[in-house]
């Protein structure tokens, strides 16, 4: 019998030999392509994972801002927006492989006359968000001859969460609302459901105090008086600069976040920003920012 776990492996394996196959048929790109286009933010964080160095990246200053880690480097070529990349600057830098998320594929599909394409899934569905993200550096890894190094960041991902989960194990910790707030004070994006944080927390053996509904990245729009929905939670909130400090000095103006339970207890926490859509290293960046930051509460 053929567990689920092979299974999985067949048809990654399938979907792999789709992408040479095509790369083939479109004559544009022979062996390993070296000179690649990346069009997305996790899809820039996974190259960066391998060891790869882009030879131009889609809207380089989102990148430095929302994911950080790892760091891109400043040769780099900024191709601006994510939707629209400049189309002539790209053909001049006549890249083997230009690579992006499914969710822009049909927006993009002209990329396609300047060199062959690779569209990822970056929304996990019923997959764990943390092994889709694993199976996600599996097969750029292949396609860009580097499966040494993903099954190497993949080990690294399983050892790292659970390094962490036992440092949290001996805290008493109340459920968690990780958040991000808008900078208007009112309002804040809250994670949770089977995204990349939520499911950080559940192998963390952390309770999500979020159990509305959210997107297919894990991911709602809130009003600040929703987090009252649990009184014994602590709210944990991702710094973004500018955006959070012009958040919290509003809140800080607020009777409905004076008056929230988490408040009046001390039970804030701001955490240095992780991408709440990312990949492997940002979800080893969460889990160990969890384990470091969280206070132990009896």
């Amino acid at each position: 019998m053929v567990g689920p776990a092979v299974a999985r492996r067949d048809l990654l394996k399938g979907a792999l030999a789709a992408c040479f196959f095509a790369f083939a048929r479109d004559g544009k790109a022979e062996g390993v392509p070296r000179r690649i286009v990346s069009m997305e933010l996790l899809v820039t964080e996974l190259l960066l994972t391998l060891g790869i160095a882009p030879l131009a990246v889609a809207n380089v200053p989102l990148y430095r801002r929302l994911v950080a880690e790892p760091v891109l480097g400043d040769e780099a070529v900024d191709l601006g927006p994510l939707q629209e990349p400049n189309m002539e600057y790209l053909q001049l830098l006549k890249p083997d492989l230009i690579v992006m998320a499914e969710w822009q594929a049909s927006g993009l599909e002209n990329l396609r006359a300047i060199a062959p394409t690779l569209s990822l899934n970056s929304f996990p569905a019923r997959t764990p968000a943390v092994q889709h993200a694993q199976e996600l550096l599996r097969q750029l890894g292949a396609v860009v001859g580097r499966e040494r190094q993903a099954g190497d960041w993949v080990g690294r991902c399983e050892v790292a969460i659970e390094e962490a989960r036992a440092k949290l194990q001996s805290k008493s910790l109340p459920p968690l609302y990780l958040c991000r707030f808008n900078q208007d004070g009112r309002h804040a994006a809250i994670f949770g459901g089977n995204g990349l944080v939520g499911d950080v927390l559940r192998s963390l053996g952390l309770t999500n105090a979020w159990q509305g509904r959210v997107n297919a990245s894990g991911v709602a729009s809130i009003s600040v008086e929703q987090l009252a929905g649990n009184p014994h939670a602590r709210i944990v909130h991702f710094d973004r600069g500018r955006e959070t400090d012009l958040a919290i000095a509003r809140l800080a103006e607020s009777p409905l976040w004076q008056a929230l339970p988490a408040v009046r207890q001390n039970r804030v926490t701001r955490m240095p920003v992780v991408y709440p859509s990312g990949g492997v290293v940002s979800a080893m960046r969460l889990a160990g920012q969890l384990a470091a930051l969280l206070p132990a509460e009896g």
